[in-house]
């Protein structure tokens, strides 16, 4: 069959971009004229190359009728997509390539594997798309989702159905030569899609292609169904070819060298433009026309889709509305008692009727009952973010601060015109949070109930290192690429490839300037850069709905165990109007659960988070001398070292605080001036006369987001509903290109108004700096309260939080060696791990020598011991350490261990190994990290872990016969005694931490003689401008992205920790030695403002010391 309109071929194996000529400019006759109705984004992991938007942009520009999103088994990315084709005004098709089970109609046994894509007509056929996507997600072998063809027969009303591309089922068989199975194959098709099946046809110049057409065109007039022409988009124009067959390679673990005919041989799968799409169907334009038929019966958008709650069971008589307020009402009478006034009741008032307008109440109703359930458990919680500033929150007891004391603004978190559903963020105790969310599960039905997902992108580091791999460059050519890269990938090509310094740095690297592949790296790598990788579960989204969900989102099952996650991130459930609640764990809420648990059993003090006593002046001045290694977020460097300079002396010094020290605050330049404003070196101004009452009570700095919110409704005329957007956009992951438009807003807002220049820019600036996280205030005083609690517990309960925090870890900024090294400082007495008294977990031990033995937040009663009087005062508890520290012991080892304890404790080693059911190795770590000691106290103290070693060494090597006593030699008498740094440093291998002595306590003898301080003295003598010397362990390393290249140490001595402070000058010749040494011997030049202490380092030295090994752990980049 002659095909008029596609005879005029080029090449296929050098065509590239098919529209070389720029035709953007001139009108274009055919604008309206076509739709796409087959088009992948990268959403099709590994697969397409382009964003949702850039698809969109592309198609706009054309004049596109409509556009069609029909990723792989996906509808991850249809929000993104149809939010960019509303921008647009563009018509967003919804829809998926299907991947379909279809019998082999010649009897075969088994299923061929094809592709169907389906669009959507209608809400019901939205819905069918949906189920379908759910069911190949959820019934299928992870990776290889599908449906068999029946499953199509039940879900197939309001659905337009297009037969596929070439690894379609009808395309397929004529492609393999069987004509006859085809067209029952499309009947097949017709009987269930009926009229609204199109036979799908392309001309991608392959000749291949153009049989299978001249086949498929016949095909459609013989059935009575229309015939469309789509192009089957990978990528939005030709130059992503490139990054399309990288995504390729990746797919295929290969090098595009490998690749060869597995990548498609042109750019043809590009977004054309629809006056090219008419030339090549010259006289074939029905094909063409018929797309916009479809697009137009394809009517259904997302805003139809808005899903209810699950109805919440009510008292006869009342309505959701109505149980709320009475709910309401009784708690705030028990928030504030007496003091319960007009002011509380009006804002009440005010915001139940926002929540009856938006007709949510059954929503807060819901979350009101799973912190009621937690509770009920024993379950330590609270709300934070946003909902903080509600007072309806704070009367259901989901949220702990007052916001009307606070002054906290509502409207952040639901204001009249916020254009999204509340959402509400509860952190519960970590060690917990599993139990809350089967809870949710169970309750609801999997059907109604699952976690959001979050879409894991390439950065920079990543998108460096794959793009250097399917070039065919090596691994370490890739991790030297990726070092170029900063943290979150914000380099750019001239960095790299077109500065004298990048080239030269690549040429060292083992890069050839000259090599092609050189020079495709630069856009491999920035095409890459940002498109989705893989998905991930978010940390602790839920959706719920009344409807099953599989129908209004894909449902897939989570790689984590008895969990189920949507398609969709948290960012694509606000433009559909569906609720999300964040169910989030907090280790130091787990630890503050723990402290008070074990209070009530060592002090019979029966304390919660709502009675603290908040003006406690101890507690305050241990923040001031930045003492707060351990405490909730202020335990940081940063935070060390602002905390002498702000002097927090009240509550809200602490909101501030924990505001303060984010990316940004520190990005728009205020951390400074606030602490120079408030401390009385600076006088307080304002960008302008009428931010003052919003500014005030931060010294005219903005610090929260609320702040910028309402400066930008204040001096620019923004609506509520604009002031949102400014909020969302500055919590958003992608924020940069939102800020730029909403910027653009402020300023005209701004010259509308006659601002002055110089203030428009300035307040343009500090507001930019919170698209890079700017902190709510609701959010911060939620926070602070968790700061203030365990200030509190660290310092009036030192040995219970010691224990708490122990046996929460691993979390927090420091590792267990150096929370205890900070506890004994402090008075605590830390006992060693003993077999004998210790369990899996870190106990507490009494004086009247009972064992508190926490057990997963279980407290079990150890046995009694008796009190050894030369070790402890018997008026304090001693934290006894777990055998979960001993490093090489797992799961497995802790199952055992436990079973046996509950036998009893052990009387002997050979008690211990006859119950224990370890392997050697096991024994060996128990035996090495001083475990046994105690089972040789027979031995002198310096002798007992190696006679510990050959002991079981000896009972482990070969199993007894039944029966048969152990046979073995004793230990002989000339087994060395260990000395106390070998002790340090076995201690320091198996633990991370010694008893016996901080390793700068051996090395002190040969370091004091050379004018090498202690870190005590330098903090309580050292002089501001003084060079001086340190030595100590390297506990944390950081190089915040915001700090312009600065990099920052914590050195621990056996007096104390201080931190370094190292120049971009001083880094670079210094890198490899600061980022690879465990112990660094350090000059520089002492900083003392205000109370912190720093140094500014200028030389730099490893230090090697006693035992001959290294063996302190290192501590990577944070």
């Amino acid at each position: 069959m002659c095909m008029v309109g596609m005879t005029d071929h080029t090449d296929p194996s050098t065509a590239t971009n098919v529209d070389t000529e720029s035709t953007e400019s001139i009108p274009n006759p055919y604008a309206g004229q076509y739709a796409e109705l087959h088009c992948h984004s990268a959403f099709s992991l590994l697969d397409g190359a382009s964003l949702p938007e850039q698809l969109v942009t592309r198609a706009a520009s054309f004049g596109y009728q409509a556009l069609a999103l029909t990723d792989h088994d996906e509808m991850g990315g249809i929000v993104q997509f149809g939010v960019a084709a509303r921008e647009r005004q563009l018509n967003a098709i919804l829809g998926v390539e299907l991947t379909v089970r279809m019998p082999h109609l010649d009897g075969q046994r088994g299923d061929r594997r094809t592709q169907l894509v389906l669009l959507a007509e209608t809400r019901e056929g939205y819905r069918n798309i949906s189920t379908l996507v759910t069911r190949a997600r959820m019934d299928s072998e992870r990776g290889r989702p599908s449906v068999p063809l029946a499953m199509l027969r039940q879900h197939a009303a309001g659905v337009t159905a297009l037969t596929g591309g070439p690894r379609g089922w009808v395309p397929q068989l004529l492609a393999e030569g069987r004509q006859y199975e085809a067209f029952e194959a499309a009947q097949e098709l017709h009987a269930i899609f009926g009229q609204h099946l199109a036979i799908e046809c392309w001309d991608h110049r392959l000749p291949e292609e153009r049989v299978l057409v001249e086949q498929l065109i016949p095909l459609a007039k013989w059935l009575g169904v229309p015939w469309v022409v789509t192009n089957n988009v990978y990528y939005a124009e030709p130059k992503d070819r490139a990054v399309h067959d990288a995504l390729s390679a990746l797919r295929h673990q290969r090098t595009l060298d490998e690749m060869g005919t597995r990548l498609r041989p042109n750019a043809e799968w590009a977004l054309k433009d629809p006056r090219l799409i008419y030339q090549r169907w010259r006289g074939l334009e029905e094909g063409v026309r018929a797309t916009l038929d479809i697009a137009k019966r394809c009517a259904f958008r997302l805003a139809g889709l808005k899903p209810a709650m699950p109805p919440f069971p009510l008292p006869d008589g009342f309505t959701a509305d109505t149980y709320l307020e009475e709910i309401v009402l009784t708690g705030a009478r028990e928030r504030w008692g007496d003091r319960f006034s007009d002011v509380h009741r009006q804002q009440i008032a005010h915001e139940l009727a926002a929540i009856r307008r938006r007709d949510c109440a059954t929503f807060f109703l819901t979350v009101w009952r799973i912190v009621r359930h937690a509770r009920s458990e024993g379950i330590l919680c609270q709300g934070r973010g946003s909902a903080a500033s509600s007072a309806v929150c704070y009367c259901l007891g989901v949220t702990p601060v007052d916001p009307i004391y606070f002054g906290l603004l509502f409207e952040r978190f639901l204001g009249d015109d916020a254009t999204e559903e509340p959402d509400i963020d509860i952190d519960f105790a970590h060690r917990d949070r599993e139990r809350i969310l089967q809870h949710v599960y169970k309750h609801f039905g999997r059907e109604h109930a699952a976690m959001v997902c979050e879409q894991i992108t390439w950065g920079g580091r990543s998108a460096a290192r794959d793009a250097a791999r399917v070039l065919g460059f090596s691994p370490q050519q890739g991790d030297i690429l990726a070092d170029f890269s900063d943290r979150h990938g914000a380099h750019t090509t001239a960095d790299l490839f077109e500065t004298a310094e990048g080239q030269q740095r690549l040429t060292a690297a083992g890069f050839d300037l000259t090599d092609p592949r050189v020079q495709q790296l630069a856009p491999v790598m920035n095409g890459l850069h940002e498109l989705p990788r893989h998905r991930s579960i978010h940390v602790g989204g839920f959706v719920l709905s009344d409807e099953p969900l599989g129908s209004l989102v894909p449902i897939e099952p989570a790689s984590m165990a008895d969990r189920t996650v949507i398609q969709w991130e948290k960012d694509d459930l606000g433009p559909v109007g569906m609720y999300k609640i964040d169910l989030l764990g907090l280790g130091m809420l787990t630890v503050v659960q723990d402290c008070l648990r074990y209070l009530r059993h060592t002090k019979n003090t029966h304390i919660d988070m709502a009675h603290f006593n908040m003006d406690d002046k101890d507690v305050y001045d241990t923040m001031c001398r930045a003492d707060t290694v351990g405490v909730f977020q202020i335990e940081s460097r940063a935070q060390m070292s602002t905390l002498p300079r702000l002097k927090p002396r009240c509550f809200y010094d602490l909101v501030v605080e924990v505001a303060l020290i984010r990316p940004g605050p520190l990005q728009g330049q205020m951390v400074h001036p606030y602490l120079r404003r408030r401390a009385k070196e600076e006088a307080v101004d304002y960008p302008h006369p009428d931010v003052k009452p919003i500014l005030e009570r931060t010294f005219g700095v903005p610090i929260f987001q609320e702040q910028a919110m309402q400066v930008a409704i204040k001096m620019a005329d923004f609506t509520q509903a604009q002031a949102d957007e400014l909020r969302k956009t500055m919590g958003h992951k992608r924020s940069k290109v939102r800020m730029k438009k909403v910027e653009r807003q402020l300023r005209d807002g701004m010259e509308k108004k006659k601002i002055d220049p110089k203030v428009i820019e300035r307040i343009c600036h500090q507001i930019n700096g919170f698209a890079a996280f700017g902190f709510p205030e609701s959010h911060a005083a939620s926070f602070a309260l968790i700061v203030y609690a365990t200030a509190y517990l660290r310092y009036h309960y030192a040995p219970e939080y010691l224990c708490a925090i122990l046996n929460a870890q691993p979390m927090g900024f420091y590792a267990p060696g150096t929370l205890i090294e900070d506890a004994k400082r402090h008075g605590v007495e830390v006992r060693p791990v003993d077999l004998m008294r210790s369990g899996w977990d870190h106990s507490l031990e009494l004086p009247d020598g009972r064992t508190l033995m926490p057990n997963d937040g279980t407290i079990l009663w150890g046995p009694r011991h008796t009190i050894d009087a030369t070790q402890t005062s018997a008026e304090h508890v001693a934290v006894r350490l777990g055998v979960r520290l001993i490093r090489n012991l797992g799961s497995k080892a802790r199952k055992v261990l436990e079973a046996a304890l509950a036998d009893g404790p052990f009387r002997s080693i050979e008690d211990a190994v006859s119950r224990v059911t370890l392997d050697a190795r096991g024994w060996r770590a128990l035996a090495e990290a001083g475990a046994l000691d105690s089972m040789f106290a027979h031995e002198p103290p310096e002798r007992r872990r190696r006679v510990a070693l050959w002991e079981v060494l000896a009972l482990t090597k070969e199993p007894p016969l039944p029966l048969a006593p152990p046979r073995r030699a004793p230990p002989p008498t000339s087994l060395a005694a260990c000395t106390p740094v070998e002790l340090t440093a076995a201690d320091y291998r198996m633990t991370g931490v010694s008893l016996v002595g901080h390793p700068m306590k051996h090395a002190r003898p040969v370091l004091e003689p050379n004018g090498v301080r202690t870190i005590q003295d330098i903090q309580q003598h050292g002089k501001d401008g003084e060079t001086v010397a340190i030595a100590g362990v390297v506990i944390c390393r950081q190089r915040p992205p915001t700090a312009k290249g600065f990099v920052f140490l914590t050195l621990e001595d056996e007096t104390g920790m201080l931190n370094i402070i190292i120049t971009p000058k001083r880094f670079a010749p210094n890198a490899e030695l600061i980022a690879r040494e465990s112990v660094l011997l350090i000059r520089g030049i002492l900083q003392v403002q205000s109370g912190a202490v720093n140094i500014r380092a200028d030389k730099f030295r490893a230090l090697q010391l006693g035992s001959g090994e290294d063996y302190v752990p290192r501590h990577d980049y944070h």
